[in-house]
């Protein structure tokens, strides 16, 4: 049983924080910098799988690992320019896990260098393939391209989306994308011999060598076809990259990507940037935040009980609503209050729409230390006045004999609520006076070990 419950804990924590499996997620940490020339390998954090490159081109421009202010992600993204002439600037990740589907969700942005402001020229793209173009520093060849996308800037804030079909590019229906505006973009690719299913809002379906692009929850490119890499044959990279921008002024905005080297079963899960437990006297504060959701009903909270060998009774102490599908950065709070002495663990369920599930835990140590009370202490009822029920709170600092009665004011005994043995924790008692007069009562408390004793007593008071 303890092997089980331990290799359960270290499966969870491997889901939120170690990306080396699949499916695997990568951010851009909290760090900076920037490079204006030539390439690098070693600006931002390391890739989970295989390689990433950065790469300026002759036509000059930034990338920038930027952690400035701006409402598209938490911690720091990566800011590209493209250049001003047909050369390349680029971030590819290339010789990860080389299957015949995947899928790929990452969060996008486009816009002027401030993220705010727009650009009327210059030209990104999005791919994914295989080949010599993804490791280099040339622009894309066709027949290593699977899926692509083009984004072409324009006046007023216009992107222009094309999709790679075959040769050449084909109009995406419709404009979905504009700058100064964050998305959350998946693709589902299929570059196998059969159909592949997969649920999003209910059954879906990608054909043989064909791929479905997805914006925010929406379908809006069902089973587009590929560029002209050969059928049924591995990809194992992908890159943005830019070109063709007067003074460099065409900006792509990318965090937060997840990838799985197969035709996901579920919408790629919610993405998690940060989750961390604070402790207050008694209580636990939960916080977490979201870098973008996709159809996402919310979070149960979850506590279990450390039992010293393990984790025993996990219970939902509460839900918190999700909201549903967004790009934008979201915080949540929880706080569970009032516990007794223990060590707690936490988890969020993280629930979408049609019942799908996966679990959370928080960074740092999972584990909350709920101390015994170092003193004996018996608080005022509450509500005092009461009409006619109350609540009684007191602590006990030892193991010992506990007796808690409540007196009228001529010292005679209405009602026992507590008398026997009780370990060092915190308590709560309810007393009922529906069946007592009004008036004024007392109410004492006595504690008794083989080393310390202890006893008080307060006034309560009656209104019906």
């Amino acid at each position: 049983m303890l092997k089980s419950l331990t290799v359960y804990i270290l499966l969870l924590f491997i889901n939120l924080h170690t990306p080396f499996s699949q499916p695997w997620h990568y951010d851009f940490g909290t760090g900076s910098g920037s490079i204006t020339s030539g390439s690098d390998s070693s600006l931002l954090p390391s890739v989970p799988s295989g390689f990433y490159k950065i790469r300026i081109g002759t036509g000059s421009g930034e990338i920038n690992l930027n952690n400035a202010t701006l409402p598209f992600s938490t911690g720091s993204f990566l800011r590209m320019s493209a250049p001003t002439n047909a050369s390349v600037n680029k971030f590819v990740v290339y010789d990860f896990n080389a299957t015949k589907a995947f899928t790929m969700k990452s969060a996008l942005r486009f816009g002027a260098s401030d993220g705010l402001s727009t650009a009327s020229n210059g030209t990104w793209y999005y791919f994914a393939g295989d080949g010599a173009s993804f490791i280099g520093n040339v622009g894309f060849t066709s027949n290593q391209i699977f899926a692509g996308l083009q984004f072409i800037f324009g006046a007023s804030g216009t992107i222009t989306a094309n999709y790679r079909n075959a040769g050449g590019w084909t109009l995406l229906t419709g404009t979905p994308f504009q700058q100064g505006q964050n998305y959350v973009v998946e693709l589902y690719g299929n570059n196998t011999t059969s159909v592949q299913n997969y649920t999003y809002g209910g059954p879906q379906t990608v054909a043989a060598n064909k791929w479905d692009l997805w914006l925010d929850g929406i379908l809006i490119g069902d089973e587009l076809s590929k560029g002209q890499i050969a059928n049924n044959v591995n990809v194992d990279s992908w890159m943005f990259y830019g070109e063709s921008s007067t003074t460099n002024a065409a900006n792509i905005f990318l965090d937060e990507i997840d990838y799985t080297n197969e035709v996901s079963g579920s919408p790629l899960p919610v993405t998690m940037n940060s989750f961390d437990l604070q402790s207050r006297s008694r209580s636990v504060v939960l916080n977490w935040s979201t870098s973008s959701e996709i159809n996402n009903s919310g979070f149960d909270i979850e506590r279990g009980l450390s039992t010293g060998s393990g984790i025993s009774n996990w219970q939902k102490i509460g839900f918190i609503q999700g909201k549903g599908t967004t790009s934008q950065p979201e915080a949540y709070t929880f706080e569970d209050k009032e516990l007794n002495a223990g060590q707690y663990y936490y988890r969020l369920k993280q629930i979408d729409y049609n019942g799908n599930f996966e679990y959370f835990i928080p960074s740092g140590n999972p584990l909350v230390n709920i101390s015994k009370p170092a003193e004996f202490m018996i608080k005022q009822n509450y509500p005092n006045p009461s009409n006619p029920i109350s609540k009684i709170d007191y602590q006990v600092p030892f193991d010992g004999n506990i007796n808690l009665t409540v007196y009228d004011i001529t010292g005679k005994t209405v009602i026992e609520l507590v008398n026997g043995f009780q370990k060092a924790d915190y308590y709560s008692v309810t007393f009922d006076g529906s069946t007592f007069a009004s008036g004024i009562y007392f109410y004492r408390i006595t504690g008794n070990s083989s080393e310390e004793k202890f006893t008080n007593t307060l006034k309560m008071i009656i209104v019906k």
